[in-house]
């Protein structure tokens, strides 16, 4: 094995991480191991336990970065949508998966994991919660400016996250169970319902 180049620890940490990322979404939360990160890098476990005390706290601290990235991402794309109309579209269009997108791999595997890790629970209810912050933030603001009537934000945020959470994980995980064009046009009428909008009113 190599001597590890040295690099900031700020850097080293954020490249583990990356790379525990990319072992998890192969292998799932329960199946990595430190010495599959070690090896992926090609550095040794000893440098691993250096920036983490154990596997738990390496791969809470990975699914934490990766989603919070999510959620930066999230903040970023909203700033730049003209009005709540367009913010509703982006965050259903951000939140929806890819076909067989990584990110809602490690998601879906976090969740079940989470039943039995305490650490995981925490992060994942936490990100859960930022996400319909979000979601609940961009409904209010439409109804403050006449563009959306809904008469409870809070429960509409989590009505439509609950619905693109259960139809994500049938894309992911099941094959062609439901496609994303599906997912798509019952997620949208599903919103279009919950503020007061014609669904043909996000295509504008």
């Amino acid at each position: 094995m190599r001597a590890a180049p040295k690099k900031p620890v700020a850097e080293r940490r954020t490249e583990i991480l990356d790379v525990t990322c990319e072992v998890v979404i192969e292998r799932g939360f329960a199946a990595t191991r430190v010495q599959d990160v070690a090896k992926r890098l090609d550095v040794s476990t000893g440098l691993i336990h250096y920036h983490f005390d154990n596997k738990d706290a390496l791969l809470s601290a990975a699914f934490q970065l990766a989603a919070e990235r999510d959620l930066e991402r999230l903040e970023r794309e909203l700033g730049n949508e003209p009005g709540p109309v367009a913010k509703l579209l982006r965050v259903i269009t951000l939140y929806a998966p890819e076909q067989a997108e990584p990110g809602w791999m490690m998601w879906i595997d976090a969740w079940g994991e989470a039943l039995r890790n305490p650490i995981l629970r925490a992060i994942s209810q936490d990100l859960d919660i930022a996400w319909m912050h979000h979601l609940e933030a961009v409904i209010t603001e439409g109804v403050i400016e006449g563009a959306f009537e809904c008469a409870d934000p809070h429960a509409s945020a989590w009505r439509i996250a609950a619905l693109l959470d259960g139809l994500a994980v049938q894309v992911t995980v099941h094959d062609k169970a439901v496609t994303l064009d599906e997912l798509r046009a019952w997620v949208l009428v599903a919103a279009a319902a919950e503020v007061g909008l014609d669904p043909s009113q996000f295509d504008r």
